[in-house]
């Protein structure tokens, strides 16, 4: 009797690929006039300031597929591109997706894919309106996103001023936690690891907050976090031409990523300024502000605390105290192109 042959996953064409998507994506509202399906998206704007931003993730690079679900996956590079729009005080009206697939596309991933990108999207008010897809050696993930910023005009990074605090949302370091039980093979399910093994695959962009937080008029200054404080935090200070201090003993790390810290032999203190991914909120009030910011954050996402982490000084670099000497740590998060060593 022969052996019965185990059931093939069904493949896409590239027409089916674009099909799929389409169906899933839906037809938007009606600022949408042309969605997928056409050579481009026609939206209808009318005396509004749009911000649009992109981002491309690399199967290997930024994500493994030995980590994560296609579910997840698509939910993650949806919450980034967003976080980008929630730094900005933008709220996120439509997006792009160009896809890169290797050959024999399997309808299951692709469809569980787009399914989580597209539902995390639309818990923030974002429709799916275009995007490409090509062939290529791994999954590519490019996500363009538009927010519409009025009433209040974009916060950007270069407003900050000497003496401001420098504030963070919720906690830092929880994301390089998840992705360090994870890669040393610890169980997701793990009660003691759960809490940064959701922060890493399902993340929360701070949509709700960055929006009230420049509609405040309060903030100067304001960016993301995706590649850790060291990092960000001198984009913002160079962007302002300031420098900034970060105090250590102030840095939000949860008790649970403490643990696992300790567990795994690691400086927290080390996740939280380079870690990066944690997609939180990075920005600049004046001292007197804070009290006032801080009753916003928690009625605009109730449980999200403000932490004043430092502040910013008119001398060059960023540079942490608490820790000895102070010592300069700008630039030390992620970079795509640094040797690591």
């Amino acid at each position: 009797m022969p052996e019965a042959k185990p059931p093939t996953e069904r493949t896409l064409s590239e027409e089916e690929v674009v099909r799929l998507i389409q169906s899933l994506a839906g037809s938007g509202d009606g600022e949408l006039l042309v969605g997928i399906g056409d050579d481009a998206a026609v939206l209808s704007v009318q005396a509004r300031e749009l911000v649009v931003t992109t981002d491309l993730l690399v199967e290997g690079v930024h994500f493994d597929l030995g980590f994560i679900s296609p579910y997840d996956l698509g939910g993650r590079a949806m919450a980034a591109n967003l976080s980008d729009l929630a730094g900005m005080g933008a709220k996120p009206r439509w997006g792009f997706l160009s896809l890169g697939l290797p050959p024999k596309p399997q309808a299951a991933f692709i469809g569980e894919l787009v399914r989580g990108l597209v539902e995390f999207g639309r818990r923030f008010g974002l429709t799916l309106a275009g995007g490409d897809t090509v062939r290529s050696p791994q999954v590519l993930i490019n996500l363009c996103l538009v927010g519409q910023a009025d009433p209040a005009k974009p916060a950007l990074r270069s407003g900050a001023r000497p003496g401001d605090a420098v504030c963070v949302s919720g906690n830092l370091g929880a994301s390089a936690a998840g992705l360090a039980w994870l890669a040393g093979g610890g169980d997701p399910d793990d009660s003691g690891a759960r809490e940064a093994v959701q922060a890493h695959l399902r993340p929360l962009p701070r949509v709700a907050a960055g929006r009230a937080l420049a509609e405040s008029g309060q903030v100067h200054a304001m960016m993301d976090l995706s590649d850790g404080l060291a990092t960000d935090l001198f984009r913002l200070a160079q962007a302002s031409g300031l420098g900034a201090k970060v105090e250590a003993a102030a840095l939000p790390i949860a008790e649970s990523t403490r643990d696992l810290a300790a567990g795994l032999g690691i400086d927290p203190l080390d996740w939280a300024l380079r870690g990066g991914e944690d997609f939180e909120l990075l920005f600049t009030c004046g001292p007197g502000q804070l009290e006032l910011l801080s009753a916003l954050l928690a009625e605009t996402e109730p449980d999200l605390a403000l932490t004043r982490v430092g502040s910013m000084t008119g001398e060059p670099g960023v540079w942490l105290h608490g820790v000895g000497e102070p010592r300069d740590i700008g630039l030390m998060g992620y970079d795509h192109f640094r040797e690591e060593g």
